[in-house]
């Protein structure tokens, strides 16, 4: 039995699918907090609740009695519940303070007694700002995040570490690098700008669009998630094995979707990074992973999805 917690969202949902067309049975947990739009993570649920494997549970993970009925039985959580989003996170620091930190300290509290792992997802914005030179960045070296959310995932590992030591309860924190594809939140680069180019209406592009990403496929992330299950402890970088400039990726939409994207420049925001790339030498090394999708199928995959869902209410801005 496995629990997946943010199990609406867009990894967590596709996590949850995942290990239900493995053949496990899956608890999972979300608050449909209205960060974006609920029509979106529900229609993320809609595909999880027809397998007869799949048990959801409507509770936020600042909620412990609510989560602690399920988790009995469970010998692996994979917490993926989190507040999101660098820029929101300015505007309410505490939200993301108490949800990603007293929420996974809830997590592994409960989890201390019989659950064999905690594989809790991470973010590769800790780094803060690291120089084009020094990239690509490995497991090692020190954290400097720029906001509040970055703080918060900087808190959250170190949580886990602590239960690890403390209380010999295997955890694996994944540090995703930007990742896009199916279901991504409508808050993200990729989903606005595929669904305003689809619509014909203008992208913004903070800056001068040369800043680097390691974008990384949802599938590729998901993988590691699963390989988790079995090997690995620690601290490990989750990305593609490359880095590629914002206009690039941005040139291979406009021949996915066969038209040019109407770009426009703004002022960047002052906690976003210039450049991030994942050295994934420890998580090729220790859990096996292999990134397998090329950006440009990944992209064509993201805007298939997004093209079949462009009448949604993205809450876009």
């Amino acid at each position: 039995m496995y629990m997946v917690t943010g199990c609406a969202g867009f990894i967590g949902s596709s996590l949850a699918e995942r290990l239900l067309y493995d053949g496990h049975s899956v608890i999972g947990v979300d608050n449909f907090d209205p960060y974006y739009p609920i029509s979106l993570k529900k229609e993320n649920i809609k595909r999880l609740d027809g397998n007869r494997n799949f048990t959801f549970v409507n509770a936020s993970i600042l909620d412990k009695s609510s989560i602690s009925r399920y988790i009995k039985d469970v010998k692996i959580v994979f917490h993926q519940a989190a507040m999101a989003g660098v820029r929101n996170s300015i505007r309410f620091p505490s939200k993301y303070f108490s949800v990603n930190v007293q929420g996974t300290a809830n997590i592994l509290e409960l989890a201390m007694k019989n659950v064999d792992k905690v594989i809790a997802a991470s973010s590769s914005s800790i780094y803060g700002e690291v120089k084009k030179e020094e990239l690509p960045v490995s497991e090692d070296r020190e954290p400097n995040p720029k906001s509040p959310y970055a703080l918060s995932k900087m808190h959250a590992e170190k949580i886990c570490g602590v239960f690890t030591r403390l209380y010999g309860l295997k955890t694996v924190c994944l540090r995703y690098f930007t990742v896009y594809g199916p279901r991504q939140r409508p808050d993200e680069a990729f989903t606005k700008f595929l669904i305003k180019s689809i619509k014909n209406e203008e992208i913004q592009i903070y800056g001068d669009g040369k800043q680097t990403r390691d974008f990384t496929f949802v599938a590729d992330v998901v993988n590691a998630n699963v390989l988790a299950i079995k090997k690995g402890q620690g601290i490990y970088n989750i990305g593609s094995d490359r880095s590629i400039e914002l206009n690039e990726a941005l040139d291979i939409m406009e021949d996915v979707l066969g038209k040019k994207i109407r770009r426009v420049n703004v002022e960047r925001n002052k906690a976003d990074i210039s450049y991030t790339w994942a050295d994934i030498t420890k998580a090729k090394k220790e859990l096996r992973y292999s990134p397998k999708t090329d950006i440009r199928d990944g992209i064509r995959e993201h805007f298939e999805w997004c093209k079949k869902h462009q009448k949604m209410d993205f809450g876009l801005y």
